[in-house]
């Protein structure tokens, strides 16, 4: 596969160090490189208390914007929180396609985080993401007044209906 290179800005790949992803975008910003890191709302248990927090759509990687003419993009692998670039051809970053990065983009909000996709409808199988009952594997019933879903999922050997937003569920 032959990877074309062009001297306009594209979208590029940085494997980010482990809890690293504030710093690592903070620095980069700093130096003058935009960046894009995709989230989503996810329902983290921990003992007897639930939140929701945002995690990243692909964790450990960063999205960074720069053209290859720009002689400092080599600084980008000894950013602090940066791992590396990601590339596939010896001194060269791979970019990733515009239209990948085109689509997350217009997927998310204005605090890059993504948003649902509009694919649900009757008896398509979901799995909650956030609230009381995330991880929960469900089928949508209907869709139902301001932008909610009606779920069917097992409950304790029960069929129970559950209307929960639509952003609080993913299709499987």
């Amino acid at each position: 596969m032959e990877v074309s290179y062009c001297n306009e800005a594209r979208w590029y790949v940085a494997q980010v160090k482990p809890s690293s992803f504030a710093r690592a975008e903070a620095n980069l910003d700093r130096q003058g490189f935009e960046t894009f890191m995709p989230q989503r709302r996810k329902t983290v248990r921990h003992g007897r208390q639930m939140r929701d927090v945002l995690c990243p759509v692909f964790p450990g990687y960063l999205f960074i914007k720069f053209g290859l003419e720009r002689a400092d993009w080599r600084k980008i692998n000894s950013t602090f929180g940066v791992s590396k670039l990601i590339s596939f051809e010896a001194g060269k970053p791979a970019p990733v396609p515009d239209a990948l990065i085109a689509g997350l983009r217009a997927r998310c909000d204005n605090h890059h985080v993504l948003q649902p996709l509009d694919e649900l409808h009757t008896g398509v199988r979901v799995r909650m993401l956030s609230g009381a009952f995330a991880e929960f594997i469900g089928e949508v019933e209907e869709m139902v007044a301001n932008d909610c879903v009606r779920l069917l999922f097992e409950l304790m050997g029960q069929t129970t209906r559950v209307d929960v937003p639509r952003g609080d569920v993913e299709r499987i």
